[in-house]
């Protein structure tokens, strides 16, 4: 019996010694687990670390590989400005020397072209140098509503007039025409302007519209845009502020300012500055019988004259 007792008390301290290993294994796999749990963890955190990190890099790549193409392209466009640059300074010198070869080539040298003459050629003319389309040779202009006068006489009376002031500040003049009984299209008198080398061809003319109200002065020149000799359009354009500002200054007319126009022949057969001078409205009474006084004639010679020394002086 007491053996019995003995043996269980035995096999009790065995069975609680094992337990307590048991207990103290499962508690170390517990412990063992948790360090490997914190390990793998740490391992994901490392893990997306290095995937943010190649993110980065990534990212950096790419904004270093964008900076050096934006890098290559502004100076590209650099290159490309300053190109373009240098082809505008040539151009523009290139433009200068023109004008200046044009403005000195005979600078004391003024074409003047009273417009129309005393009968009409309906005959068909380019209006410019290998154009397909025409219009007639020249017109014989328009008549004063209240004197009756006819443009083209009075054309040439201011045109002569404004021949003999110039001659009288040493330019050499030449008229297109100095009659009105002649036959010379508007091709033909700007072709006499282009082989005198011009400094100017100043053309004169009167206007008419159908309502006798308008009145003033307009002068006109061709446009930058013009096929034939858009690259006179500046100097030109010049040419026609000056002479218009100068002749409103003299006869105090209405200022109807430069019109730019590519439709008109006389002007585009010119290789050299020109303008049109549309001296007032034959149509308006009070205008027309203004134009047909002589000291009217006189003060638009005047300002005329005035317009183009400024130009010329320029």
């Amino acid at each position: 019996m007491k053996d019995k007792k003995n043996r269980l008390i035995i096999v009790l301290g065995v069975l609680a010694a094992v337990l307590s290993i048991v207990v103290a294994i499962y508690k170390y796999n517990t412990k063992v687990n948790k360090i490997k749990s914190n390990i793998d963890e740490q391992r994901a955190e490392i893990n997306e670390l290095n995937e943010k990190r190649e993110q980065l890099e990534n990212i950096s790549d790419i904004a270093n590989r964008a900076k050096e193409e934006a890098k290559e392209e502004n100076t590209v466009e650099e290159k490309k400005e300053e190109e373009n640059k240098s082809e505008e300074n040539k151009d523009d010198n290139k433009e200068e020397s023109n004008k200046q070869e044009r403005k000195a080539t005979n600078k004391s040298v003024i074409v003047i072209d009273p417009g129309h003459q005393k009968r009409g050629n309906s005959e068909k003319e380019p209006i410019g140098p290998g154009a397909s389309e025409t219009k007639a040779k020249v017109t014989g202009g328009a008549t004063g509503v209240s004197t009756g006068q006819t443009e083209y006489n009075l054309n040439l009376k201011v045109a002569l007039k404004l021949r003999d002031a110039l001659e009288a500040k040493g330019y050499t003049v030449i008229m297109t025409r100095t009659t009105n009984d002649v036959n010379i299209s508007n091709s033909e008198r700007a072709k006499i302007a282009n082989e005198a080398g011009a400094a100017v061809f100043i053309r004169i003319h009167a206007n008419s519209v159908d309502s006798s109200s308008v009145s003033g002065v307009l002068t006109m020149c061709q446009t930058s845009s013009n096929v034939y000799n858009g690259d006179l359009a500046g100097e030109s354009y010049k040419l026609s502020k000056a002479v218009l500002n100068n002749f409103v200054e003299a006869t105090g007319a209405n200022n109807k300012g430069v019109t730019r126009t590519d439709t008109m022949s006389g002007i585009n057969w010119c290789t050299v500055p020109t303008t049109i001078v549309e001296m007032g409205f034959l149509s308006n009474p009070e205008e027309d019988e203004l134009m047909a006084t002589d000291d009217y004639q006189d003060k638009m010679v005047a300002g005329m004259v005035n317009g183009i020394v400024e130009y010329l002086n320029d």
